[in-house]
């Protein structure tokens, strides 16, 4: 999404609330997909006499990933407040700085550092998922927070079977 910067550049000092949506692909983060809502942009701009343009504001979205715990689909809302200057002129290649060209800056950049920035540390489903993966392989079963609260009267006799095969076995 490019934000048109015209009249702010006509009027130095003056400042302009904008509104924008920006969408975000899917991103890769350590090996899981992460889905976006698409990012709403809003704040103020103000140009410079020397045709910088700054911007400060807050971007919200949602991110869609698997829960960590228990691979259940998680969401979790994203918000970040920012305040960058894009220089008129720039160099698109630098990561430390952000630049346009023309009348309107592109804010995929701005959008992608500040989403990431601000993603949770692990998606959970619900935040008192303790999922846990018990066992490897073909083996893995489940246990959740929801399962040890249950009773299960024929448990112990279960671990009995298991034990008497494993000894039948050696």
């Amino acid at each position: 999404m490019k934000l048109d910067v015209l009249r702010a550049l006509r009027n130095p000092g003056t400042e302009y609330a904008f509104s924008v949506e920006q969408t975000m692909a899917p991103q890769d983060v350590n090996g899981a997909e992460v889905g976006f809502d698409p990012v709403v942009i809003t704040g103020v701009m103000v140009a410079d006499e020397d045709g910088s343009v700054t911007l400060d504001g807050k971007l919200t979205t949602v991110a869609h990933a698997q829960c960590a715990n228990c691979l259940a689909p998680a969401s979790s809302v994203v918000e970040g407040e920012f305040r960058e200057t894009f220089v008129h002129g720039g160099d698109p290649e630098d990561d430390e700085s952000f630049c346009y060209d023309g009348g309107a800056l592109d804010l995929t950049k701005l959008t992608l550092s500040y989403v990431m920035f601000n993603l949770p540390m692990r998606f959970l489903c619900r935040e008192d998922c303790v999922c846990e993966f018990d066992g490897v392989g073909e083996d893995v079963t489940m246990l959740c927070q929801d399962d040890l609260n249950v009773q299960r009267p024929f448990a112990a006799l279960q671990q009995l079977l298991a034990e008497k095969s494993d000894n039948e076995e050696n």
